[in-house]
């Protein structure tokens, strides 16, 4: 279970953090500094963007701290290898080279903040506080992307079709069911108007119930023939917390002869 409540940094962790510096004693510090300052930060050490690499390659890892003047390879172009195989890693530049140009060329790279190298110490406060909030951030919209698979899989292996929509009538969700019995896939038909879609719904049993859990914001369920689908379907509508409505339905034989649907 990951948490990302500051009330509970007690609880949270480690953090493992990828210092990249070809100053291997400066390394050391940092090293020394931001685990004092913070229990959950574990930080491994690489001198060059290659050896960087190649540990990503070999453990994972909550954050990357890179200076920029190496070697070989600067800290931009760094970030640009790594980010083929690592789009959303949080990338912390952290860098004696404090120039507008540096710093315009890394927000352009995609780094996730830039911090200059000051004499202090407590630049290392400043830092480990930078790295803590970036990893807590990152773990959060993971977690919710998480989440969101898991339902958009739930959603998909229920025997029922699934269709929601928003106030507008705009589509908001769309599952592997309704995908089928539409011949229609989410990414054509998400923010679309849903009266465009279905044109024949208009004027019918179809569009009077659905407005009238639109409006009353009361559930309901009906059996009808859908001409656009060649289909009876059996229809259950209920009003969203949002304002929109959900559709639950399944394709019925002909509730009239007792024969199959056309298909």
């Amino acid at each position: 279970m990951i948490i990302n409540s500051s009330s509970l940094r007690t609880e949270e962790g480690p953090f493992r953090v990828l210092h990249v510096d070809d100053e291997s004693e400066f390394s050391e510090m940092v090293r020394i500094f931001l685990e004092r300052e913070d229990h959950r930060f574990t930080i491994e050490q690489a001198t060059s963007a290659s050896d960087g690499l190649d540990q990503l390659a070999e453990h994972e890892f909550d954050c990357i701290i890179s200076d920029y003047d190496m070697p070989g390879c600067n800290g931009i172009e760094f970030l640009e290898a790594m980010r083929g195989e690592f789009p959303k890693l949080p990338f912390i530049l952290f860098t004696g080279k404090g120039t507008e140009e540096i710093a315009s060329d890394a927000i352009s790279a995609g780094v996730t903040d830039y911090l200059q190298k000051q004499a202090a110490t407590d630049q290392y406060t400043v830092l480990a506080n930078t790295v803590s909030n970036a990893i807590e951030h990152y773990r959060s919209i993971e977690e919710v992307g998480q989440c969101d698979q898991h339902l958009q899989n739930v959603l998909d292996r229920v025997t029922d079709a699934i269709v929601e929509v928003c106030a507008e009538w705009r589509f908001t969700l769309i599952n592997q069911q309704a995908e089928d019995l539409y011949e229609m896939d989410e990414e054509y038909l998400l923010g679309r108007d849903f009266w465009n879609v279905f044109s024949e719904a208009l004027d019918t049993q179809f569009e009077e119930e659905y407005r009238q859990v639109m409006e009353n914001r009361e559930p309901t369920s009906f059996v009808e023939y859908f001409p656009q689908l060649n289909g009876w379907f059996d229809i259950e509508a209920y009003p969203k917390p949002n304002g929109g409505i959900a559709f639950y339905f399944t394709k019925v034989t002909n509730p009239q002869d007792d024969t199959p649907a056309t298909e």
